[in-house]
């Protein structure tokens, strides 16, 4: 008798429903409680990319490439900014209102702050540098196209950037960028 009731337990206990945990180790970033939560906050974006040899390494779909800082200097640099999740269609008006915002390379450096725009929370930031001439409204082959998949549901173009309650700053080194 006992070893049959041992038996259903043992049973019993490797089909009873377990809490299951995603596989994900991410955490949900809580968009902190400010003061004011309608104020709007400016984000500075800064582009940082180490120089070797007088050339900037960025990755490809085939491996490492290495693109001349005299490509990159004075350059333009456009980004916007997304609600959290959203991918850009092509539409300026699906941007966040104030946040299309267009800045120059010094080399292989930019700073560019946008106008205050941003309330506390998390957004999505697309960012191109217009390497070669003759560009448009969007990166073309050859251009270097900001992105980040290391964080918590990745749109695979664009860098996630949170917003405290107050200025926040976002630094894009070599890792962030693709030759697109």
């Amino acid at each position: 008798m006992l070893g049959r009731l041992l038996v259903a337990l043992i049973v019993a206990a490797c089909f009873a429903p377990t809490a299951a945990r995603p596989m994900c180790r991410c955490h949900a970033v809580r968009v902190p409680r400010c003061a004011d939560a309608e104020a709007k906050h400016r984000v500075t974006v800064r582009i940082a990319l180490t120089v070797e040899n007088g050339t900037v390494e960025v990755i490809t779909q085939s491996g490492p490439y290495r693109v001349p800082v005299a490509d990159l200097d004075g350059k333009t640099v456009l980004f916007l900014f997304m609600p959290k999740g959203e991918v850009f269609q092509g539409f300026l008006q699906e941007a966040i209102p104030g946040s299309v915002t267009v800045g120059a390379m010094q080399g292989a450096q930019a700073t560019i702050t946008t106008p205050a725009a941003f309330v506390a929370g998390e957004y999505e930031l697309l960012l191109f540098v217009d390497v070669v001439p003759g560009g448009g409204l969007g990166p073309q082959r050859g251009d270097l196209a900001a992105f980040d998949n290391t964080g918590c549901d990745p749109t695979g173009v664009s860098v996630r950037v949170a917003v405290g309650c107050a200025d926040a700053t976002v630094e894009l080194t070599n890792k962030h960028f693709i030759i697109f």
